[in-house]
């Protein structure tokens, strides 16, 4: 069969882009039997032409689609969906013969309403794919003994197994098929962070209330075999050039004995290559932070998202200020670039915790005043998923309209306290400027964009 692999747009205005990797992933498990090519939507800031005549020119028996993000986060109230029926309805006019899957970690938040909102979609899979995939291609027209799909039948949808497909063991997948998405056109893109992602594991045992890993990956922590994640960034950088990886766990140093010892096989092959991660704050140590900058660490994400006690007990961090400061200390004295993420105006905000969380940001540009690394300081407002305990909190207590879309961007932030997003990036902003201007250190580029958000990360090898 001829198989053409889509990402779905994704990215706002040809931002920063994020290498296919999902995508790369479920190309390594489809057999040579098969053709496979694969397009990237992202790369194009107006890609329509290029994918109606690749779809012709290709004549594929089956289009995967992979959609990852529903919009771009930061406040942004614009949607992917659009882009995606637009896909979809392309997909059918110039490939009518064709067969659609439709999976991603975005589609498996919203699978049974995508495949209403895109009637065009034959077979939606929901969760990782890899172990699914192979089966899946030989059963296209009896789907049903697939686990983790939904397709169409005499009008209706079904739903085999009713549950998110998960690939209990990482190990026994093979490395990615990076050939069909060219690293070499991502290399000079981005200005902030690394285009291409590493996963070292999947699942998350945390019980944040508002994190989509738990969701997606289950609670379950699968790790991944040390010496096959270097392996990895050894071909990364030395068959493709790249010089700097993100690793796209939900927590890369939880556990932290796992991360080091990548550290040590890292140190211990002599490999130099960058890496970024998400960090939790009361896991770090000064020993440990030392031994991932000597392995390459080069910028340090830290996502309490709370800034007061309140508001990380809202969020079920099992964190407190001190933890965060003393991991903020660590941090600004290693003099790795750090960039802090922080949610305001959150359920029950008051005027002790938004005091508490303009204290705790002003300590920030404090610590790492006389050393110039921090970074940026991402301040947004909580986007609601479905799925999520605080989200239920939310709807349960009617402190929104039940009757919202949260297929779209829907954002908590009432009044009174609507505008405090902007009044502490402001703060943060004036603080780097003052910071810049006294000490000529900082990076004036990377604090101006106090205010901007991450997308959501590619989240295992989803469609």
């Amino acid at each position: 069969m001829r198989i053409l692999l889509i990402q779905a747009v994704s990215t706002y205005d040809c931002g920063e882009m994020v290498f296919p990797l999902g995508l790369a992933k479920l190309a390594a498990v489809i057999g040579p039997e098969h053709e496979v090519r694969g397009m990237d939507l992202n790369l194009d800031p107006f890609p329509w032409p290029a994918l109606a005549s690749e779809l012709e020119a290709f004549r594929p028996d089956v289009a995967a689609v992979s959609f990852r993000n529903l919009d771009p986060l930061a406040g942004n109230l614009i949607s992917f969906v659009p882009h995606l029926k637009t896909l979809a309805t392309l997909l059918r006019r110039h490939a009518p013969r064709a067969v659609t899957l439709l999976g991603g970690s975005a589609f498996t938040l919203f699978a049974r309403r995508l495949m209403e909102e895109v009637p065009e979609a034959d077979i939606g899979v929901v969760g990782e794919a890899e172990n699914l995939l192979p089966a899946l291609l030989q059963n296209l027209s009896n789907p049903g003994g697939v686990p983790g799909v939904l397709w169409r039948k005499d009008g209706r949808l079904e739903w085999g197994s009713g549950r998110v497909s998960h690939c209990l063991d990482l190990d026994s997948l093979p490395l990615p098929d990076w050939r069909l998405f060219d690293p070499g056109r991502y290399l000079s893109r981005n200005r902030y962070v690394a285009f291409m992602g590493v996963e070292t594991k999947r699942g998350c045992w945390n019980n944040c209330s508002y994190c989509l890993y738990p969701v997606l990956q289950g609670r379950s922590v699968r790790l991944r075999r040390v010496e096959s994640i270097v392996d990895e960034l050894e071909i990364l950088q030395r068959d493709f050039s790249i010089k700097s990886v993100h690793f796209t766990d939900a927590v890369i140093n939880e556990p932290a004995e796992h991360l080091e010892a990548v550290c040590r096989e890292i140190l211990r092959r002599k490999l130099e290559i960058g890496w970024t991660g998400f960090f939790r704050e009361d896991f770090l140590s000064e020993k440990a932070l030392e031994l991932y900058r000597e392995a390459g660490l080069t910028t340090l994400y830290f996502s309490a998202d709370g800034a007061s006690e309140h508001t990380l007990k809202i969020l079920g961090k099992n964190l407190s200020i001190e933890q965060i400061e003393k991991a903020a200390r660590l941090a600004a004295e290693s003099g790795v670039l750090t960039v802090y993420h922080f949610l305001v105006n959150l359920p029950g905000e008051n005027g002790e915790s938004v005091d508490q969380t303009r204290r705790l940001l002003d300590n920030l540009f404090t610590l790492h005043a006389s050393r110039g690394n921090l970074g940026a300081v991402v301040i947004n407002n909580l986007r609601l998923y479905p799925g999520t305990p605080l989200t239920e909190k939310v709807l349960r207590e009617r402190l929104i309209d039940p009757r919202l879309d949260l297929l779209y961007p829907t954002y908590f932030n009432p009044p009174p306290r609507d505008g405090l997003r902007h009044e502490l990036t402001a703060l943060c902003m004036r603080r780097g400027a003052e910071s810049y201007l006294e000490n000529g250190k900082q990076d004036w580029n990377l604090n101006a964009h106090s205010s901007a958000g991450a997308s959501e990360g590619d989240l295992g090898g989803t469609l």
